[in-house]
């Protein structure tokens, strides 16, 4: 090799230490990784979670972009700065259902992702996961009339409600299934007309929704006409309120056409029973009656 050639050498390795030793050109890579910690792949609702995650070699002013979802929807993101050390940690209570993804990209475009399972309770007592229900309920438009922490009549009400709005069993009790469904987002009511505030009556399946445009706000089992005394189906306007008890031992009236309203009564069986009128569980009665105004449309139909 000749004198030249070593000249050119010595300044080539000469130059590539120093582009090392500048500051942003480490030859280390980034990367972002996540772990569950203590809990496994399945977690029960309302627990407290801590995904733990770690940038290796973060560049300065790295910041990291979670996304939280659940069965597909996202829950809330989130952008996190790293400790010095690379460490973040993504803290959140179990809420939905039932299968949770958290995804993190780094600001350098590195990515990773974590799931987990929820398990919902298969019964349901007095506490926090009961409140959750209740909740639920309420936030798909199911009337519990409580927000609270008890099972109770109305909660059983809203469950019969629920499950006559989606093609199951007409009965009171409690399943699962309905939470999952509830923390999915699903299962409500789905009006048929968006002509602002109104009332809609399914027939068919025995319910009634008060509905703001397209929004079932509250839902209710009912009991309407038998086949002697039918409702009638239509379109109609709310013309008279009658507060308290009737000679009928109707509670709480509102009628929409002639002599047919919507009203409490002792008796709200899983059949059409009434003479032509819609019943509504008493418990719910002035609730209904106090929601509806005078002119408010009112939809029976099959």
């Amino acid at each position: 090799m000749t004198r030249g050639t070593n000249i050119r050498a010595a300044v080539l390795i000469a130059s590539i230490g120093l582009l090392l030793a500048l500051p942003g050109t480490s030859s280390a890579a980034t990367s972002v990784s996540l772990d569950l910690g203590k809990g496994g792949a399945h977690r029960a609702l309302l627990e407290k979670v801590r995904v733990n995650g770690f940038v290796l070699n973060p560049n300065p002013g790295e910041q990291v972009d979670v996304k939280v979802s659940a069965s597909g929807r996202e829950l809330f993101k989130r952008t996190i700065t790293p400790k010095t050390n690379g460490t973040f940690e993504v803290p959140f209570a179990v809420k939905a259902c039932c299968r949770y993804l958290i995804e993190t990209k780094t600001t350098g475009g590195q990515s990773a992702a974590v799931n987990f399972g929820v398990r919902v309770p298969k019964k349901l007592r007095r506490g926090r996961l009961a409140r959750l229900f209740n909740r639920s309920l309420q936030a798909q438009g199911f009337h519990t009339g409580t927000n609270g922490r008890r099972v109770n009549r109305g909660t059983h009400l809203a469950i019969k409600a629920f499950r006559k709005v989606n093609g199951m069993r007409w009965s009171e009790r409690y399943r699962p299934s309905i939470f999952r469904t509830l923390l999915r987002g699903e299962g409500a009511f789905k009006p048929r007309f968006d002509d602002g505030k109104h009332v809609e009556v399914d027939i068919s399946r025995q319910v009634m929704s008060l509905v703001v445009g397209d929004t079932p706000r509250h839902t209710f089992h009912v009991s309407t006409g038998t086949g002697g005394t039918p409702t009638v189906r239509g379109n109609y306007r709310f013309y008279l309120k009658q507060p308290g008890y009737n000679g009928k031992q109707m509670y709480y009236s509102v009628y929409f056409i002639g002599g047919y309203a919507t009203h409490g009564y002792s008796s709200v069986p899983n059949h059409n029973a009434s003479h032509g009128c819609i019943r509504n569980p008493i418990p719910f009665s002035r609730f209904i009656y106090n929601w509806i105004d005078l002119g408010d449309s009112m939809h029976t139909y099959s």
